[in-house]
């Protein structure tokens, strides 16, 4: 599985009561068509921030994802939605272990040790991985912003420091 994730915040002057319904209109408008490798989508809050979640069954599910976004019963919405955003930034997560709980709040973002194998942080990483609820991704082709992998848990997790973790807490929207 596939995570596109938009981060975007209000632009100024925007209503975010407003900002928040257009969202929730856009992704009931998505969930309604349904395009080809399409799993769900939802809105977080992050402090003044937002992040849309997107999931995919693989990448072949983007381009329709794409499509589907700005055309047909889904255009009134999303161009509503892109009138009162700013600051939009992209990024493509592939699922690396556990199940994704869209009810987990709890982001815990981080880097993996330079010098440190893949192999050696997933094993470091699969006492949380296992707990239900919690998932990991990474950061796919560099195509995002730092850091490369997100926690996604139902409740804090205190990961070695020399993660560097930083825990971000959402609201879903």
């Amino acid at each position: 599985m596939l995570a596109y994730v938009f981060s975007h915040r209000p632009a100024p002057g925007a209503d975010v009561a407003s900002y928040e319904e257009v969202l929730r209109a856009f992704h009931r408008a998505l969930a309604e068509m349904r395009p080809p490798g399409f799993v769900r989508s939802m809105t977080y809050r992050l402090g003044p921030a937002y992040a849309d979640w997107y999931l995919v069954e693989n990448s072949a599910a983007l381009d329709p994802l794409n499509e589907a976004a700005v055309t047909g019963a889904r255009q009134a919405s999303h161009d509503a939605a892109a009138r009162l955003a700013t600051d939009g930034v992209g990024k493509l997560l592939n699922l690396a272990a556990g199940e994704f709980d869209p009810d987990a709040l709890v982001e815990t973002r981080f880097a993996k040790p330079r010098g440190m194998g893949y192999g050696a942080l997933y094993g470091a990483l699969e006492r949380w991985t296992h707990e239900p609820g919690t998932s990991l991704w990474r950061r796919m082709m560099v195509l995002g912003p730092p850091p490369e992998f997100t926690l996604v848990s139902s409740r804090p997790v205190e990961l070695p420091a020399e993660l560097n973790p930083e825990t971000i807490f959402r609201t879903a929207v």
